[in-house]
């Protein structure tokens, strides 16, 4: 039996270019988007002055992160992240598994108020970070959870390999020194129907030991993590290549690493998105990742307007994660943000208003994501 509803919203982003309409009525049906009409209906709920978006994609996070809120202030992103002599590996190897489970826990309920409802996660621990991660994934509902694992040095070999490609959804490489080139092809190999990511050139001393080139070569990447430090001729390469970039502007500032190159990458049409990087220090609220590649685009490009391209990279641009857009045929985990107290109805550029003021009415859900108790 058909479980049916109606809504009314007075403007939607529809579709992958998230084109603006006004007066939109949506048909949902069993958790999936039947018909998107014109006009209001009379037998729905309206919001009269909400605005459908899809809802929000965290690209990158180090959700472990979390267990330690603004821990080592004074230190470098290697004394504080650097594998494996660190703080926070340090930091980690004291937690225990349910603690683990319950920080991890609260950040997915705080991304979920910020209308997040896909988050890809870099695992730490090895085999046994991702069969945690796999807990916490069976604890959720309506949320896309993405468990990107990797093998620590001890542990790696083949039969390990095959175990973590059975439990996640792609591996995920911290830096050019953590494996050998044999390591990579064979990893490559294993995970070739799945997703293959990599921090790169995040500092400047790794884009000068050309980790793109050895990345390229030996994993096959199709999702590359910062690069910071890349050049045009690198970023037309990620272009050519279809491999996505996932920007982590808020994490590069704080770690003084660099300033990503956010319009040239726009300019040039490498396919972006955002991430918010390490949950220690990082919080989960995408809005101001947005609002920070926004501000950083308009100082690398003056007066230019990147806030489509920028809306995109938080919505519908991570395919590598599944579709995430308002159409017919959709799953209906989309958001409606409120429009009149906001200003944003009343804005003369709808995409800017959205990043810059979406978070600060009510964001609701036409189908609540949850973790299940």
């Amino acid at each position: 039996m058909e479980n049916c509803k109606v809504i009314n919203v007075r403007k939607a982003l529809i579709g992958e270019d998230l084109e603006v309409k006004d007066n939109v009525n949506i048909e949902i049906c069993n958790g999936y988007i039947t018909h998107i009409g014109n006009g209001f209906s009379s037998n729905a709920k309206s919001f009269t002055n909400g605005i459908a978006i899809p809802s929000l994609i965290n690209s990158h996070v180090h959700m472990l992160d979390y267990a330690f809120p603004e821990i080592g202030i004074d230190k470098t992103i290697k004394e504080l992240v650097g594998d494996p002599n660190s703080l926070k590996y340090e930091l980690l190897s004291k937690q225990n598994e349910k603690d683990l489970i319950n920080f991890s826990l609260n950040f997915i309920s705080n991304s979920i108020n910020f209308g997040v409802t896909t988050i890809a996660d870099f695992r730490e621990l090895g085999i046994l970070g991702s069969k945690i991660a796999l807990n916490i994934k069976r604890k959720l509902k309506g949320i896309n959870y993405i468990i990107l694992g990797r093998l620590e040095k001890n542990e790696f070999n083949d039969k390990n390999l095959v175990r973590l490609a059975e439990i996640d959804d792609g591996f995920g490489a911290s830096s050019i020194s953590t494996y050998s080139p044999q390591e990579l092809m064979k990893i490559s190999e294993i995970f070739k129907n799945k997703i293959r990511a990599a921090h790169i050139s995040e500092t400047l001393k790794q884009n000068l030991k050309n980790d793109l080139e050895f990345f390229m070569k030996y994993l096959r990447p199709n999702l590359i993590i910062h690069g910071t430090w890349f050049s045009d001729y690198e970023l037309l390469i990620l272009k050519e290549k279809n491999v996505s970039l996932v920007l982590c502007p808020r994490s590069n500032l704080w770690f003084s690493t660099g300033i990503p190159r956010i319009a040239s990458a726009i300019k040039l049409g490498v396919n972006i998105l955002l991430g918010t990087d390490n949950a220690a220090w990082i919080s989960p609220n995408l809005w101001k990742e947005m609002e920070t590649a926004l501000l950083i685009s308009r100082l690398q490009d003056p007066l230019s307007n990147y806030s489509k391209e920028i809306l995109k990279a938080a919505t519908v641009n991570a395919r590598l994660f599944g579709t995430n857009k308002i159409d017919e045929g959709e799953k209906s985990n989309f958001i409606i943000i409120e429009g009149e107290k906001t200003g944003i109805l009343r804005a003369y550029d709808i995409y800017s208003a959205i990043i810059k003021r979406g978070s600060e009415g009510n964001i609701t859900y036409v189908e609540q994501p949850r973790i299940l108790t």
